[in-house]
């Protein structure tokens, strides 16, 4: 179980997720297409730290057509606690990320911030690997 607190990011999560490669790696792994944003939180581990206890799902790094380099991303499965229940999601970790390295993304089919309760960010990790 990863607990936290949620932090303000960067602006940016959006537009990858939005990206038609990020979007349907993610949405692939989702099982639907995801909201156009990620919610950020600080989980007091490195996500080194966690990669090393639960093996992520790695999206990995491509050149798009027009010659923009996009990154490898870290995902793990997982099951985000939320005031009307468990919501299923991905905690991911942008290998090119300027956040530091205990700040990670979580990235699901809706929308979480006003569900989050008091802005606590609790995560049940699912270190099973791919489906």
């Amino acid at each position: 179980m990863l607990e936290g607190r949620r932090v303000p990011g960067l602006g940016v999560g959006g537009r990858y997720v939005s990206h038609p490669y990020y979007r349907g790696e993610l949405g692939r792994l989702l099982g639907c297409d995801p909201y156009p944003g990620t919610l950020n939180f600080d989980a007091g581990v490195d996500w080194r730290e966690l990669s090393s206890r639960c093996e992520p799902i790695v999206v990995k790094e491509t050149v798009w057509s027009d010659g923009t380099r996009l990154g490898a991303v870290y995902a793990w499965r997982a099951r985000v606690e939320t005031v009307g229940g468990e919501v299923e999601a991905l905690v991911i970790r942008p290998l090119l990320s300027r956040h530091p390295p205990t700040v990670l993304e979580i990235v699901a089919c809706k929308r979480l911030l006003e569900e989050l309760p008091e802005g606590r960010v609790r995560v049940r990790v699912e270190c099973s690997g791919a489906r």
